[in-house]
């Protein structure tokens, strides 16, 4: 049954089932508390069925689809060659829709007399040769594999190695730009939106305005229009992927793409599309 034209809520209308359907998606983990809304609302609007929303490292994300542990599975940013590959041969090939937009961000301690970062310079920091004359370091976490693929392929060094200091977790990569002055973090915005800092915290340090290398452009602030437009030159996707033949499956990913976008509006995430709005003219 195609679940891309799910009927408007009533009672007898819903999609009939003779048992409770449960679908586990694993997820991104900073991206799991943005996903339990959609899994709530989507439930709420077919009771019937059950989403239950799984954080994991994100390297480790599309492995549970590929060993048949989730229905479904949702990534941030750009999958590798190597993995898109995999996804190609199963029986039936894997399917993977943009859902959402996020943004690697640069954050910088307030101290520090930078404000705004090009794409080159930032290319330049994690070559490992320090051409920046900045004395800066560049800083990631250690356990997001998906980030460090994805900032490969955003400043066109797909296959090099990038070279950064490392902490063991995002929390702990802020607290260390937080006393660093020559510290560059690079973190997901979904990362940085979903940490458990206090407002004291938040104000010592800074997120960098980014530019792309294009003649002429200007340096922009990460923002929901930025992303939309492409002006901000760090934007990643979400995609949602599952392997098509499982009705909840495809329904799931039909709700993100569509009822979903709203509630991607209101949280942490960007939509894929901005959401049309109904002017009343008097």
């Amino acid at each position: 049954r195609d679940l891309h034209s799910f009927p408007t809520r009533r009672s007898s209308d819903l999609w009939q089932t003779t048992t409770e359907e449960t679908l586990r998606v694993v997820v991104d983990a900073p991206l799991a508390r943005a996903m339990a809304e959609q899994a709530s609302g989507f439930s709420a609007h077919y009771p019937a069925t059950s989403i239950d929303v799984v954080p994991e490292r994100s390297g480790k994300t599309l492995l549970s689809l590929l060993r048949r542990q989730s229905g479904a599975v949702i990534v941030n940013g750009n999958l590798t060659a190597q993995e898109d590959s995999l996804l190609r041969q199963f029986r039936r090939p894997g399917r993977k829709e943009p859902v959402a937009r996020d943004a690697i961000i640069c954050i910088v301690n307030r101290q520090s007399p930078l404000d705004t970062i090009t794409v080159q310079r930032l290319s330049a920091l994690l070559s490992g040769k320090n051409q920046t004359g900045t004395g800066l370091r560049a800083w990631t976490s250690r356990n997001d594999f998906r980030l460090l693929a994805t900032l490969r392929m955003v400043l066109d060094g797909d296959g090099k190695e990038l070279y950064a200091m490392q902490c063991d977790s995002d929390s702990m990569l802020f607290r260390q730009v937080a006393s660093d002055p020559s510290a560059l973090g690079l973190l997901y915005l979904s990362s940085y939106r979903t940490l458990a800092l206090s407002e004291t915290e938040k104000k010592r340090v800074r997120m960098l305005q980014v530019a792309s290398n294009a003649t002429g452009s200007r340096a922009v602030p990460v923002s929901e229009q930025y992303l939309f437009d492409g002006r901000y030159p760090l934007g990643t996707p979400v995609y949602y992927i599952y392997v098509p033949g499982t009705p909840l499956a495809a329904g799931f990913g039909s709700w993100l793409s569509r009822n979903g976008q709203k509630t991607f509006e209101r949280n942490y995430l960007a939509p894929i599309r901005q959401v049309p709005r109904t002017i009343i003219l008097k």
